[in-house]
């Protein structure tokens, strides 16, 4: 029997380590519960974390060069290639979703640098407004890289401050250049999408209809403002569970409005388009309509077709998130008007790089205009040393699809069984292949192939326990590592409704009844062996089992 250890030190990533390292080794149900309330002191020990949540090494040093550099050293500073992060930071931070945290605008101030090349806007700030500035370098995804961030700090000696008269009209941005990697990334990700397809007729993108961004949430964001201005005024619609982060953006960034439908089912898809009926008669409607194949982190899979037909009937444009159920295993692309994919996941699969892609359907009503708008508007920002990465990192990416398939539907299957069975904590599964929205998954399964001969429900899945202690247990026990990220090369875990759902006592009762619940651990399969990850299973289950043994006793 193997019971895996984490083999880092606390607030380190798993080897191999690099500076480009997004997951981190952060036990301790009771300290991530403490971050969530607010407490940021254990964030100041931590060495790897995905880096939309805080700047971190060479992005770090950047930053303090450019706070020194324009005489506010010592000031907090975030760094962008895109100066629309002025405007979104000062409305940010002034926003009522903030509560506690929010601060003037004029508590800001704003600075461009030209280094290396590239022009860079400061957003800087006193460090005691940090808390106030956390999500808005994490949530539009756009700040820069770590590798970018290392490539520009080799050149600060060539750093110069750019004058400007007003902040409402920044100078001129610079962007990045692209390198042959991201033609040869836009032709895999076209490549990915026509293999196994169920019918290639209905695969009709080629590379123009690929954009490339630095995340997964910039291509959330930049695609959220540019259908505001293809469809202004009307409101953006969130169907189920999505990423934390896409949520938090419309949320607050949704000036025509913001609906939140929190299930897939057919209730759920009925409601709204009752909702749709009531808006049109009304002369108002949805701007976009986003949904996850399957959902994060709940897996529950949408009925594509009916919500496809609801777009053509309505005119909203349709966007799916396939990062979950991923290129090697679905085929979504005729089923929406954009698909949107996270690159930094299973695609990357090595946890040492960040990016994103939306890919147009041409089939698409919608086609002539997005493509259009996209192309004229669409500015890189993903720096050329990234796109080589996420490009090599995805060499074998049908090969590492197949071992997180299998090694997902063997713990979720693992764990699932053990339901009923005297004294066992666990009491759901969630996870593609064991829900009852099983059918709209399997009906887009993308067909056999020698590369990838049996198309899995990908990775991810989410235990539930019987209660907070048994859960607690389990976490506090288990040998895989805790933090965020999924899809990665080691076997991730995280109380991730507990620590993004839990501080908000309303809004964590009113998802409890759509499977959003504390007592819950979201895992991601890695690329360990699977009878070694079922023992470690086995192991924290015991402890849990332990302490609901004393609990009945009690």
């Amino acid at each position: 029997m193997v019971v895996l250890k984490t083999q880092s030190e606390w607030g380190h990533a798993p080897p191999p380590q690099t500076p480009y390292s997004i997951i981190s080794n952060l036990p301790g149900w009771d300290m991530l519960k403490g971050v969530r309330d607010g407490d940021m002191s254990p964030l100041a020990r931590v060495v790897h974390i995905y880096p939309r949540l805080s700047p971190t090494h060479f992005a770090r040093t950047l930053a303090g060069g450019v706070a020194q550099a324009v005489g506010h050293e010592g000031k907090g500073c975030m760094i962008y290639l895109d100066p629309i992060m002025w405007k979104y930071t000062a409305g940010h931070v002034s926003h009522a979703l903030r509560k506690d945290a929010l601060i003037s605008p004029d508590k800001l101030t704003f600075k461009v640098v030209d280094v290396g090349g590239h022009r860079l806007y400061a957003v800087l700030f006193e460090p005691q407004y940090t808390k106030s500035l956390m999500l808005s370098w994490g949530t539009p995804g756009i700040g820069i890289s770590i590798r970018g961030a290392e490539q520009l700090v080799e050149k600060m000696d060539t750093m110069v401050e750019v004058p400007f008269e007003n902040q409402d009209s920044p100078p001129a941005p610079t962007w990045t250049p692209e390198g042959p990697a991201h033609e040869a990334l836009k032709e895999r990700i076209v490549g990915f999408l026509r293999h196994g397809a169920i019918d290639l007729d209905k695969v009709k993108c080629q590379t123009k209809d690929v954009f490339l961004y630095p995340t997964g949430m910039a291509a959330v964001f930049c695609a959220k403002n540019l259908l505001q201005e293809y469809r202004p005024g009307l409101v953006n619609v969130e169907l189920g569970i999505v990423f934390h982060n896409t949520h938090e953006l419309l949320h607050e960034e949704s000036p025509g409005g913001w609906k939140h439908v929190p299930k897939v089912d057919k209730e759920a898809i009925d409601g709204l388009e009752e909702w749709l009926e009531k808006q049109k008669s009304e002369g108002g409607g949805a701007t976009f309509v986003i949904v996850e194949f399957p959902g994060n982190p709940t897996l529950d899979t949408p009925d594509l077709p009916r919500l496809m037909k609801l777009s053509e009937k309505y005119g909203f444009v349709f966007i799916v998130d396939d990062t979950l159920g991923s290129f090697s295993n679905v085929d979504v692309l005729a089923q929406c008007d954009m698909l949107l994919t996270s690159l930094t996941k299973s695609f990357s699969g090595k946890s040492d790089v960040l990016g994103g892609s939306i890919v147009l359907n041409p089939l698409s009503p919608h086609y002539a205009q997005l493509s259009k708008r996209f192309t004229e508007s669409h500015r890189n920002q993903l720096f050329a040393v990234d796109a080589g990465v996420l490009l090599s990192n995805s060499d074998d990416y049908y090969e590492r699809s197949v071992r997180l398939n299998a090694n997902g539907k063997a713990i979720a299957d693992f764990l699932h069984k053990s339901i009923g069975q005297p004294d066992s904590p666990v009491v759901n599964v969630q996870y593609p292949s064991l829900l009852p929205s099983k059918p709209n998954y399997d009906a887009f399964m993308r067909r056999s192939t020698p590369e990838v001969p049996s198309p899995g429900y990908g990775c991810l899945l989410t235990v539930e326990f019987d209660s907070v202690e048994t859960t607690k247990a389990f976490y506090e026990r288990c040998g895989f590592y805790p933090s965020p990220h999924l899809g990665g090369h080691v076997t991730i875990m995280l109380a991730y409704n507990m620590f993004m759902f839990g501080k908000d006592k309303d809004e964590a009762a009113a998802l409890r009844p759509c499977g959003i619940k504390e007592e819950s651990i979201r895992i991601s399969a890695g690329l360990e062996d699977a009878k070694d990850l079922l023992d470690t299973l086995q192991d924290a289950l015991d402890a849990a089992i332990e302490v609901k043994k004393a609990r009945k006793e009690n």
